[in-house]
């Protein structure tokens, strides 16, 4: 995830060992607010007076960076801080998200080319930092936000989860506006703020949120205008023609507009990019983002 080639000229003359442990304070600080001797023992399984000495080496090479609060026995980040290590966007998201691997700076070798296509929107990574720490405090954002619906405004939320669509990535959150939970875009937000004093809620923590908590297994087949249905179902391993996946009803609408799957009752959809029609409509009952469903009529009955 840093970049080595921005890091500081002192920085390339530690060991990557070094370099690692201080590229987990740094991440640690930037994205959780605070960082402490017992999470980088475990994480690297060092002795606490090597903990202790890696504090105070990245103290000194960043000292604008971290302060140590007594009361917390914990390293916070400081309102001067700024990243000593730069990050790329979509792996810092996906370490987030599935936590470290094997070091923060991807020296395994690779022998094999892979690229992908472009993200054409990438969010504000200072801004996702102040989204993952309320997260992790358990406590509410203060956001200015941009809707297609509602233009901008400002608003509370209290988030759970960050999450990429496929497209995108949003934070599930419960908005005190509307009071109920919701995704917002991170390309959208504005501004935020922690309210580290404002603790979520019971009735607004992720055990509340029903769509979130309750799971959706869709059926999926090759769509019927296919001539070759045998490539579609080689193409998502599908077993006796057909693939059920499980998910959250939260994220069952993304997943259909992703994939474009024809969702109408009598699969009729055209266009090349229609491959899957789903084969147990009924499934969606209840599930909330179904305007992102291809060809679902939610006044049909199922």
């Amino acid at each position: 995830m840093p970049n080595a080639s921005h890091q500081p000229s002192s920085l390339a003359s530690l060991s990557t060992p070094q370099r690692e442990r201080l590229a987990h304070i740094d991440f640690t600080l930037m994205f959780k607010g605070e960082a402490g001797r017992g999470d980088l023992m475990e994480r690297f399984t060092i002795a606490p007076t090597q903990a202790t000495k890696d504090f105070a080496l990245y103290h000194e090479l960043a000292p604008a960076n971290i302060v140590y609060d007594k009361s917390k026995r914990l390293h916070v980040r400081a309102r001067s801080f700024t990243p000593l290590f730069d990050y790329d966007t979509s792996r810092t998201l996906a370490t987030l998200c599935q936590g470290h691997g094997d070091g923060f700076l991807g020296t395994l070798p690779t022998s094999v080319r892979c690229e992908m296509a472009d993200q054409l929107n990438q969010p504000d990574l200072i801004l996702v930092a102040a989204v993952s720490e309320a997260v992790h405090k358990s406590c509410a954002l203060s956001i200015r936000y941009v809707s297609l619906s509602s233009g901008e405004t400002e608003r509370e939320i209290v988030p759970h989860t960050l999450v990429d669509n496929g497209l995108r990535w949003h934070v599930r959150a419960f908005d005190r506006h509307s009071g109920e939970f919701r995704d917002f875009v991170l390309t959208r937000l504005l501004t935020v703020s922690v309210l580290e004093q404002s603790a979520a809620q019971e009735h607004e923590s992720l055990l509340h949120d029903r769509q979130w908590n309750r799971f959706v297994e869709l059926e999926l087949v090759p769509h019927p205008g296919i001539r070759h249905p045998q490539a579609i179902e080689r193409d998502y391993g599908m077993q006796q023609g057909k693939l059920s996946v499980e998910l959250r009803a939260a994220l069952t609408g993304y997943l259909l507009r992703r994939w474009n799957v024809d969702c109408s009752s009598d699969h009729s959809l055209q266009g090349a990019e229609y491959q899957l029609a789903l084969a147990n409509a009924p499934a969606l009952y209840g599930v909330k983002n179904l305007q992102l469903a291809p060809g679902y009529d939610q006044a049909e009955p199922v």
